[in-house]
């Protein structure tokens, strides 16, 4: 835990300076400084950032990681004007106050970008985390006072055998494009675009989104200031299966409320990912951009099956020694590569046309439900997301 016994030596490892009784860390390309007052026992925050007189002593353990967590955000160039600390709202019919540690306006300041809670290591943070997975807890209450928020963060840091030990929990809030063409025909599935009330976005992230939490998006190398998001999954962010992640119990949750009844073929896909899971990551170094994932907001459906089916093709005829047939997604330009002008390319139209309605709107190796038709593969997409998602930052050494 970060106290005042430890602070100035979390100070030194952020960079901060010791000048005139004072620990200071200058930010000069916004012509601003961090500061703690030992002596006065007191965290000083740049002018520009409001409510930073609120919360700023020693007598509150969160306020250090308040403090910390502003401090990064400042380093990874994020403007002082642009973060405000301690926003009040009232919540509930019972006009309770209530305020977020650090809120983060957009380059325009004209919506908020990111809300963030912080807590101490430990106790408070899974108790915070807890809260979350219950019932949407305070992030929730926030974002529905605040419904321009792009993103919500649960933030803990700790300071330990002179090193930073950081916690993050993000969940997005923006509708997927996907699920927005399924809610197109399927006008019972909730939407955080048509939820009214802090409970009803939490229904929707719990029933649609299957209570996604996401990593580190606000801090990573591979991220910049503004641009929050869900970043590529790489090998070296993979980890081993643990017993506390309950990954049956996961694949149980999602087959329920998505009302897939036979168990036997369930099994079958899941081996059939696994198989693509297996072969991805035995095919990729370190460094390298693992296939098996869901890459939210470039991916449709069609092209994160795709992918499976070409990973699929390639396990089973390595490992099984069993041929499937796959059809690459430039088969027909292949094909028609020796017609020419306006036949040619009507030709190819209708032919991908083809080639797409038998390759993802018939029943597949990734089919949890039967699959007919356009409907029922977005319906069969939503679950395989799901899926997908739930395992994908474990390594596959389930296997041995």
């Amino acid at each position: 835990m970060i106290t005042r016994n430890n602070v100035k030596d979390l100070a030194f490892f952020l960079g901060f300076e010791e000048k005139h009784n004072r620990l200071v860390k200058e930010f000069s390309q916004y012509n601003t400084s961090m500061e703690i007052d030992l002596k006065e026992q007191k965290l000083i925050y740049p002018n520009e950032i409001v409510g930073r007189e609120r919360n700023d002593g020693f007598d509150k353990f969160e306020n250090f990681v308040v403090f910390e967590c502003v401090c990064r955000l400042l380093d990874k160039g994020y403007r002082p004007e642009h973060i405000e600390l301690e926003k009040e709202w009232h919540l509930g019919h019972d006009v309770k106050s209530g305020r977020a540690d650090i809120c983060i306006y957009n380059e325009n300041k004209t919506g908020m970008l990111c809300i963030i809670e912080c807590k101490t290591a430990g106790k408070e943070y899974n108790k915070a985390l807890n809260d979350t997975l219950n019932d949407g807890g305070q992030l929730f209450s926030y974002w529905q006072q605040e419904q321009s928020a792009k993103w919500l963060c649960l933030y803990s840091s700790d300071f330990e055998n002179g090193k930073i030990i950081r916690q993050l929990s993000t969940i997005n809030c923006s509708d997927d494009e996907n699920i927005l063409l399924i809610a197109k025909k399927d006008k019972t599935l909730k939407l955080y675009q048509t939820a009214h009330t802090a409970p009803e976005k939490f229904s929707a992230w719990n029933e649609t989104y299957n209570k996604q939490i996401l990593g580190d998006l606000i801090f990573s190398e591979d991220t910049t200031a503004y641009k929050i998001g869900v970043k590529p999954l790489r090998k070296k962010d993979l980890k081993d299966f643990r017993p506390e992640d309950k990954i049956v119990n996961k694949f149980e949750e999602i087959l329920r409320h998505n009302n897939v009844s036979d168990k036997e073929n369930a099994f079958n896909r899941l081996i059939a990912l696994f198989i693509c899971k297996l072969v991805d990551e035995i095919g990729k170094n370190e460094d390298d951009e693992v296939e098996f994932q869901y890459k939210q907001g470039t991916d449709t459906y069609e092209s994160l099956q795709d992918r499976l089916q070409r990973l699929h093709k390639q396990g089973m005829d390595e490992f099984m020694k069993e041929k499937i047939f796959y059809v690459e997604n430039d088969y027909a330009e292949k094909l028609f590569m020796q017609y020419t002008g306006v036949k040619r390319k009507k030709a190819i139209e209708e032919l991908n046309n083809t080639i797409k309605i038998l390759k993802f709107y018939t029943n597949n190796d990734f089919a949890f439900k039967d699959v007919h038709n356009e409907e029922l593969f977005y319906q069969n997409g939503k679950i395989l997301v799901e899926v997908v998602q739930n395992c994908l930052f474990c390594k596959t050494s389930i296997f041995g």
